[in-house]
């Protein structure tokens, strides 16, 4: 057996730990030490691909132009607002002024101005946040105090109100407790859609009623960079649909109201001198044999809704229009001088109609931004009429009511149509929404068509745009 000399024993360790010393080293080299990694060591070690960004980025203040203040052959024009946060990203204020070319009278057109100032609380922020939703660029849902004007002499509607101005007044000013809902359009679009009661601030006129407004259109200036929401799993969105829905639109709807064919008016003229004839000038279209619109023009549609089966759906929706007492043309005096009018009349028509409507729903999946209904159902519609006439004195009006009645009809009305609408959001909450339907009043079908005071029968339409809301989402 060989014995290693103790000398050449440790040459050897020392060439052996010369070769593996290094390589040893190296190796260690490979796996880097994470416990002291720097800021710009963890960034360097991220891929270089593009991710989206999952931080919203804030939004404090917008200009938007609101581009549906149009009613066809009667105004035309825009809404244009600022709004603006607060300290607290949950309260705003917002300033909106509305020019338009309006025609009331049917004959000639004025230029006037609507304009309101508002305080708005977003009381849903934290949740959309939560859920991973838009909230940080006004997109949630608010309540809000609003004091809105008519501006000018020849303004005839506040933010909220359609009033008479015949004492050309300048300014006229109303006051509404509201709640809305607001959401992105993209990147440059918007809507602003509320719901609530209002009271219009003039003296003899203490009245509340419904109120709402509609805003689609584009912000103006630059916007945010674009919140990519990440995406739920897919057999969350397919297995689930929208059980209710709500929703709020703003149209006309033509109701034709019958009353007694009793005529109520007196003889129209009435001598008071020799020298002097008195006429009394009563509205054109009595209400004896009259048909009257009931929810004609601009007025406010709620609904609600319960969806029972993947394509079937029942809706009940609620309508309500009137005209404030107005003043009338009055009566007339005819002397050999000249003739001269004092206006003693005031009229006040005032119309209900609760749609019970059935859905159906022709595109076989909910998830499409397309979607196209077609509706049908009765409308029960309440209507009443209030005229008044007052004694007239040397040629001035008393308070003693000279002439007057009151006439309520009810009436039911069939309603066929089609809705047509454009979801947005990953599961299709929002809708923008357009409506038409044909309106036939069912106690006149054996009769033909006719118009003015005649009898007959009259088949009418009705449309509006708005916002529809669906949630309760289930499976079937």
């Amino acid at each position: 057996m060989a014995i290693l000399h103790p000398f050449r024993g440790r040459r050897f360790l020392y060439w052996v730990g010369l070769l593996v010393g290094p390589a040893w080293h190296a190796a260690a080299q490979t796996v880097p030490d994470t416990t002291h990694l720097k800021y710009s060591e963890e960034v360097s070690l991220l891929p270089t691909a593009d991710v989206p960004l999952r931080v919203q980025e804030e939004q404090r203040s917008w200009w938007k132009l609101g581009l549906n203040n149009f009613a066809p052959s009667v105004r035309y024009g825009f809404h244009l607002a600022y709004e603006r946060k607060l300290r607290s990203p949950t309260w705003s204020v917002l300033a909106e002024v509305s020019p338009a070319l309006t025609r009331y009278d049917y004959a000639s057109w004025h230029l006037t101005m609507r304009g309101q100032v508002a305080g708005r609380y977003y009381y849903n922020q934290e949740k959309r946040l939560r859920q991973g939703r838009n909230a940080r660029n006004f997109s949630a849902n608010y309540v809000s105090v609003a004091l809105g004007a008519g501006l000018g002499k020849e303004a005839q509607e506040t933010s909220f109100f359609r009033y008479s101005n015949d004492g050309r007044q300048f300014v006229t000013a109303d006051l509404a407790l509201l709640w809305g809902l607001q959401r992105r359009l993209g990147r440059h679009g918007f809507v602003d859609a509320n719901v609530g009661v209002a009271t219009l601030l003039r003296a003899g006129e203490p009245l509340i009623t419904p109120a709402g407004s509609l805003r689609i259109g584009l912000l103006l200036g630059q916007q945010p960079t674009k919140y990519v929401r990440p995406l739920a799993p897919a057999n969350d969105m397919v297995t689930s649909q929208p059980r209710f829905y709500v929703g709020v639109a703003q149209g006309t709807y033509s109701y034709h109201m019958r009353y007694s064919e009793q005529n109520p008016y007196p003889a129209p003229s009435v001598r008071t001198s020799p020298s002097e004839t008195q006429t009394t000038s009563y509205p054109t279209r009595g209400y004896g044999d009259y048909v009257q619109d009931v929810a004609q023009g601009a007025v406010p549609y709620v609904y609600a809704g319960y969806r029972w089966a993947p394509r079937f759906a029942v809706q009940l929706g609620f309508q309500y229009s009137e005209t404030f007492p107005n003043e009338l043309g009055g009566t007339v005096f005819e002397t050999p001088t000249g003739t001269f009018t004092v206006p003693n009349q005031t009229l006040r028509q005032r119309g209900l109609a609760l749609p019970v409507l059935l859905r159906y729903a022709l595109s076989p999946v909910f998830l499409h931004r397309f979607q196209f209904d077609v509706l049908s159902g009765v409308v029960p519609v309440w209507s009443a009429v209030s005229f008044h006439e007052y004694a007239i004195v040397n040629h001035q009006v008393t308070p003693q009511e000279s002439f007057g009645f009151q006439r309520q009809a009810f009436s039911l009305h069939a309603d066929l149509g089609f809705d047509a609408s454009y979801a947005f959001g990953r599961r299709r909450r929002l809708q923008a929404t357009t409506e038409f339907v044909l309106i036939k009043d069912l106690q006149t079908l054996s009769q033909v068509s006719s118009y003015g005071s005649e009898p007959g029968t009259y088949l009418t339409a009705g449309f509006s745009f708005g916002l529809r809301y669906r949630f309760g989402y289930r499976s079937f």
